[in-house]
């Protein structure tokens, strides 16, 4: 068990890697130095209500993404798919599952455009044996 944790965990870090370059920023270690205590002990209290703003939306987002999971066939409580971001190759098993969704759901109108089309050509056939 701790070494299929640590290989999912090695896969997470590789996948987050991914977004370092475009969320993060160089930071000067040393910038807060020159701060009082009371802008500091203000930063920290914006810090604080804009990661409770994040959080919040991260489980919203979460919320989401399970629904559509659920949705398309995969049970967010017991998967071994990770949900919440791209596979290494850039995909996603959601992603994939509402590609097939959806081509099924095209099969499926294409199907009753054509059965419609056979009632019809019956409809007319009949006509014509009737007379």
């Amino acid at each position: 068990m701790n070494k299929e944790r640590y290989i999912i965990n090695e896969c997470e870090i590789e996948l987050l890697e991914r977004f370092e370059g475009t969320t993060a920023q160089k930071k000067d270690p040393y910038r807060y130095d020159s701060f009082d205590k009371t802008t500091l002990a203000a930063f920290c209290h914006m810090k604080d209500r804009s990661n409770d703003i994040f959080f919040k939306r991260y489980q919203a987002a979460r919320e989401v993404i399970d629904l559509i999971a659920k949705q398309v066939g995969i049970d967010p409580e017991n998967t071994g798919f990770w949900l919440y971001a791209p596979d290494l190759d850039g995909t996603t098993a959601i992603v994939r599952r509402m590609q097939d969704w959806f081509s099924r759901s095209g099969e499926k109108a294409q199907l009753k455009r054509r059965l419609q089309e056979l009632e019809q050509e019956n409809l007319l056939l009949r006509s014509l044996i009737q007379k």
